[in-house]
C-alpha cells in the first residue's frame, strides 16, 4: 500500500491526501530492499488450492474444522511498510484425522482491486482487512487494523462481502475482539486518528449490536488490542501517537513514539459508558498484543507482552524486545503495579480460549531470538514456541532450529468443554528455509518440547503472518 493509500483507507481524507501530495517532492528515496521483501517476510505471487496434501504423523481424530490465518500479501508494486499489503488468509481443513485441503486466498476488498476512492472522507469498506480472522455470530470474518469486517466463505475462503452490523458499525473494527466463552458475547473497538478515537462496542451471541460508545482520549494513539475481563474492559492510551509530519513526511505508516506522552489505562465496567473510565498512569510502555485478562479481588489483571519503546525512529523500527509482563489495576486504591513475568523476548501471546476473560494458568507465544532479531540477520534468527506455566513459573519450549521459522500458535482444545486447561493442541504454519515451503504443524500443549505429532505437507510457502483462528465444525453446524 502506497502512503496515498494509507491516508485515504485510515481514515485521513481529503486533508491528508492534499497534504502528501504537497510534500511528495520532499521525500528521500529509501533502500529499495526492506525486510518485508526478504526471506519469508516476501509475498507470495499466486492463489492456490492443494487437496492432496501428504501427512508425517498423525493427526488427532477429533481435530475436525478449519485452521485459518490473515496476514499481508502485496499484489502488486512494493508496499511502503510490512503492514501495507493486501489481506491474504491461508487455511488448512481437517478431518477426521485427514488434511482435506489448504487453500490461500485475497481477500477482496477495493483496496485489493485497487479501486480509488477520490477525495472526501474513504469509506469504511476501503480496508485491507489484513490483521486477524475471528468466527462470531455464524460468520467467519477478517479483520483490520481500520475499517469495516469482511465475511469469508468458510468452505472455500472466498470473500463473501462487507459487514457492518446493519450499519450500526459507524466507523471502524480493530483487529482484536474478544468472546466471552460464557455468554457468547463480542467486546471490540475500534480506533481512528481523527476523533472519535476510540469507540468501544459489543455484540450479543447471534451478531447482534448491543452497545456503541465513544471514548475519550488524548488523542490519537495505535491501540491495536485491549484487555477484557468478566466485567471489565481495559484502553491502552500510549506513546506510539499518530504523526501529520510523519505522514506528509511521506512514512509509509505514520505513527511514532513520543517520548513525552504519559502512558496511561482506562478501565471501564463492560456496559458502561465514557463518563465510567477510570484511567490509571502506568510506567512508559507500549503494547501490540495481550496475553488475557481477568478479575482477582479489587484487580483488573492483564498479562501482555511490554515493550519498553517501539518505533522510536519511525514505524519501520520493529526491532525491539518485548517481555512478558503483568499489570494489575486497583479499583479500590487506584494504583497500578507492573511486574515481568519472563525475562526472554517474545510475542504474539495465546491462551486456551475457553479462558478468556478469567483467571488463568497457561499461556503460549512465539519466542523470539533477540541477539539476531534485526533486519540484516533475518534469515540467521531462531525462533520457537513457548508454553508459560503461570502457577509455577515453569517454561516448557519448542525450539526447532535456525532452519525453521514457527509463526502464531493457536491453542485448540482436545475437548469443547470439560477437559484441563492445556489438554489440546498448538497449531502454527512453520517455514523450512532449506525447500522454502511451511508445514502445518500440530504440537501436544501438554508436552510442547517434543515437537510436532503430526506435520502437514504443504507445497508452497506460507509468508510471515499475523493471526488466527480455529473453527471446529460443531461452531459452522
Amino acid at each position: 500500500m502506497k502512503r496515498r493509500d494509507f491516508l485515504q483507507y485510515s481514515g485521513l481524507g481529503a486533508m491528508g491526501v492534499a497534504a502528501t501530495s504537497v510534500m511528495t517532492g520532499c521525500t528521500k528515496e529509501e533502500p529499495i530492499t526492506k525486510f518485508w521483501q526478504q526471506g519469508n517476510f516476501r509475498p507470495v505471487s499466486e492463489e492456490v488450492t492443494e487437496t492432496k496434501l501428504v501427512v508425517e504423523g498423525a493427526i488427532p481424530p477429533e481435530l475436525s474444522g478449519l485452521y485459518i490465518r490473515n496476514g499481508t500479501n502485496e499484489s502488486t508494486g512494493i508496499a511502503d511498510h510490512f503492514f501495507g499489503g493486501d489481506g491474504m488468509v491461508h487455511g488448512v481443513r481437517l478431518e477426521n484425522g485427514e488434511a482435506k485441503w489448504y487453500r490461500n486466498r485475497y481477500i477482496d476488498t477495493p483496496v485489493y482491486r485497487k479501486e480509488k476512492t477520490g477525495f472526501g472522507a474513504p469509506k469504511p469498506e476501503h480496508t485491507t482487512s489484513a490483521v486477524s480472522v475471528i468466527h462470531h455470530g455464524g460468520e467467519l470474518m477478517a479483520l483490520g487494523e481500520f475499517g469495516y469486517p469482511y465475511l469469508l466463505d468458510a468452505d472455500d475462503l472466498s470473500t463473501k462481502g462487507v459487514f457492518n452490523y446493519d450499519g450500526k458499525l459507524t466507523g471502524n473494527m480493530t483487529a482484536h475482539p474478544r468472546i466471552d466463552p460464557e455468554t457468547g458475547e463480542l467486546i471490540f473497538f475500534g480506533y481512528n486518528v481523527m476523533a472519535p478515537y476510540l469507540t468501544y462496542m459489543r455484540a450479543d451471541a447471534a451478531g447482534n449490536m448491543l452497545q456503541v460508545e465513544p471514548i475519550t482520549m488524548s488523542g490519537p494513539s495505535m491501540i491495536h488490542d485491549f484487555a477484557v475481563t468478566k466485567n471489565y474492559v481495559v484502553f491502552m492510551d500510549m506513546p506510539v501517537r499518530f504523526s501529520w509530519f510523519s505522514a506528509v513526511a511521506g512514512s509509509g505508516l505514520p505513527f511514532k513514539w513520543d517520548d513525552g506522552h504519559v502512558t496511561r489505562f482506562g478501565v471501564m465496567p463492560r456496559t458502561g459508558t465514557d463518563a465510567d473510565v477510570k484511567w490509571f498512569d502506568i510506567p512508559s510502555c507500549f503494547i501490540f498484543h495481550i496475553m488475557n485478562s481477568f478479575e482477582q479481588g479489587d484487580e483488573v489483571v492483564f498479562d501482555a507482552a511490554r515493550y519498553d519503546a517501539l518505533w522510536v525512529k519511525d514505524s519501520n523500527d520493529f526491532f525491539h524486545p518485548a517481555r512478558l509482563t503483568r499489570f494489575s489495576m486497583n479499583m479500590k486504591t487506584g494504583k497500578a503495579s507492573v511486574n515481568q513475568i519472563y525475562e526472554k523476548a517474545m510475542e504474539f501471546p495465546q491462551v486456551n480460549r475457553q479462558k478468556w476473560t478469567q483467571p488463568y494458568r497457561y499461556g503460549y507465544s512465539l519466542a523470539v531470538d533477540e541477539v539476531n532479531d534485526t533486519p540484516d540477520l533475518i534469515e540467521q534468527s531462531e525462533g520457537g514456541i513457548r508454553k508459560y506455566d503461570l502457577q509455577t513459573g515453569e517454561v516448557d519450549a519448542y525450539m526447532p532450529g535456525v532452519e525453521y521459522t514457527p509463526g502464531e500458535a493457536i491453542f485448540i482444545p482436545a475437548q469443547e468443554s470439560g477437559g484441563g486447561e492445556d489438554e489440546g493442541y498448538l497449531v502454527s504454519f512453520i517455514y523450512d528455509k532449506n525447500t522454502r515451503t511451511s508445514d502445518f504443524c500440530i504440537l501436544d500443549a501438554t508436552n510442547v518440547s517434543a515437537g510436532p505429532i503430526a506435520k502437514v505437507k504443504l507445497p508452497v510457502r506460507v509468508p510471515v503472518g499475523f493471526h488466527g483462528v480455529w473453527v471446529p465444525d460443531s461452531a459452522m453446524s
